[in-house]
């Protein structure tokens, strides 16, 4: 009997995902629990194993093809027949032929993969130099110098592209800026490094500080529903990490919670995962404010966009020294804006600045913020 194969739901907050890869051929007999393909929802990459014992009688959506959450992506035969097209020229059935790397030969660590669908390498043209053949990062980039620039754009960057195109015209976007003085923060930052504490990072503290006015500002956390604004029943921090295509934002669980070494420590793994392609969709998922960082790159201050269904966003810019007056006197000061974007239609301007001078006030007296 011919059975479906559907793609399962990995995430309540996106319809649609991507086939990234078939770890399989048509025709091939497949045991239930083996790997039957890669699937990615919102960057976060999963594996699917097939749902029973079979054949593989049609592969519907070819790799890189989006599809609805719930939708058919495959076809299994459970009668285990002769495969279509069996016989081939010098008589050899198609599912005994040798597989090509990436669908089910030569494996690709999850870098390999997630680098090889940035640069639009397809994993089949590429030997892999690592332990047993497996790929690994160089052998992509390898393949890619020798390979023409495309100028194509992936099936999923042009869904995140149409989702938050969506998200902009269905939401009231507004954004408030201030100016926050981080050197207090950073010099106990330092010395706590000096004197062997638990470390921390700027970005953990400034988690950490929303996290706690949002305990004071519920609403910064809300979400639009048709059935009316619903509030955080726990305070879930989405943290952006750049990669080469695009963002993606693990959430960092009961971050009010959290301890500051604790903070960054998770940060700093969720960060890690991320950039190996190794999240689930879980870990991107039910995040109520997510915080974005361009320090790094200089930046002194931009308009974060929404990370939908969330209705704030708080970026932060480059801490540098800058003159500043204090006491009436002109000194140096280590200042940073922070750029906090809200959904007007949740809540309204005043709120939302008292929300972003609650973090403010925590971030310039830190000694409760870091102990």
């Amino acid at each position: 009997m011919r059975r479906p194969v559907l793609m399962p739901r990995l995430a309540e907050e996106v319809d649609e995902g991507v086939v990234v890869t078939w770890f399989v051929e048509l025709g091939a007999l497949i045991k239930e629990g083996e790997l039957l393909a890669e699937l990615q929802v919102e960057k976060a990459s999963s594996e699917l194993r097939a749902p029973y014992d079979g054949r593989v009688v049609e592969l519907l959506v070819a790799p890189g093809g989006v599809v609805t959450q719930g939708d058919p992506i495959a076809i299994i035969d459970d009668a285990l027949g002769e495969p279509p097209n069996a016989d081939v020229e010098d008589g050899t059935s198609a599912s005994s032929l040798p597989p090509t790397a990436g669908s089910g030969g030569s494996p690709a660590s999850p870098a390999a993969r997630r680098l090889a669908r940035e640069l639009q390498v397809e994993l089949a043209t590429v030997t892999g130099s690592g332990p047993e053949g497996r790929i690994v990062e160089a052998d992509v980039r390898a393949v890619a110098a020798l390979t023409p620039t495309a100028t194509s754009i992936s099936p999923m960057r042009r869904a995140i592209a149409e989702r938050l195109q969506t998200w902009l015209s269905a939401t009231a976007q507004v954004t408030l800026t201030a100016e926050v003085d981080v050197t207090d923060l950073i010099g106990e930052l330092e010395r706590r490094a000096d004197a062997g504490s638990p470390g921390g990072t700027l970005v953990a503290s400034v988690v950490r500080a929303v996290a706690i006015a949002l305990r004071h500002h519920p609403r910064a956390g809300a979400r639009w529903a048709d059935s009316g604004l619903r509030e955080p029943d726990s305070i879930d921090i989405g943290v952006a990490v750049a990669l080469a295509d695009g963002l993606i934002t693990p959430v960092v669980r009961d971050a009010d919670h959290q301890d500051l070494s604790t903070l960054t420590q998770k940060i700093t793994t969720a960060a890690e995962r991320a950039r190996a392609g190794e999240l689930t969709t879980a870990e991107v998922e039910g995040g109520v404010i997510s915080v974005t960082n361009l320090g790094a790159y200089r930046i002194d201050a931009f308009t974060p966009l929404l990370n939908p269904p969330q209705s704030a966003i708080l970026g932060l810019g480059h801490a540098g020294w800058k003159a500043a007056v204090r006491g009436g006197a002109v000194v140096p000061r280590q200042l940073m804006v922070l750029s906090l974007t809200f959904d007007h239609r949740v809540i309204d301007g005043a709120p939302a600045a008292s929300f972003l001078t609650d973090v403010i006030l925590q971030l310039e007296n830190p000694a409760d913020l870091v102990g």
